[in-house]
């Protein structure tokens, strides 16, 4: 059974190297788009093996398509990872900033209390 071939394929000029990475495009998002490359290695690789006239059988495809699978699966996990990461990172940002605000509550009942007692002492009200 041969696999019809990718409706759209890679330029031939351009290397795999060539195309930005998730650090020169500066998004968040690695994971997918180191997804959408190497899919798009796959197919343009079908698409070589097509052009040489290679039958692609059902144990090949099976073969294609669990590497796909497990592509999309590693990058399922980094995006679980990165989300976790967030998370963590704002979960410390908050606890910081309710810290921050404990801390100068205190100081500020302290500055009231010496200001009532200096009160006290000095104007006897």
């Amino acid at each position: 059974m041969a696999l019809p071939s990718p409706s759209s394929t890679r330029r031939q000029d351009v290397s795999p190297r060539d195309s930005p990475t998730a650090e020169q495009s500066g998004s968040g998002n690695r994971a997918r788009v180191d997804v959408a490359r190497k899919t798009k290695e796959a197919e343009h690789m079908l698409a070589n093996l097509e052009e040489e006239g290679v039958e692609i059988d059902g144990k090949m495809a099976s073969i294609i398509d669990d590497e796909i699978a497990r592509i999309k699966a590693e990058a399922d996990r980094e995006n679980i990872i990165n989300g976790l990461v967030r998370n963590g990172k704002m979960l410390l940002v908050t606890m910081s900033s309710v810290a921050l605000g404990f801390s100068l509550g205190v100081e500020l009942c302290e500055w009231s209390l010496y200001a009532y007692a200096f009160k006290k002492i000095f104007y006897g009200k």
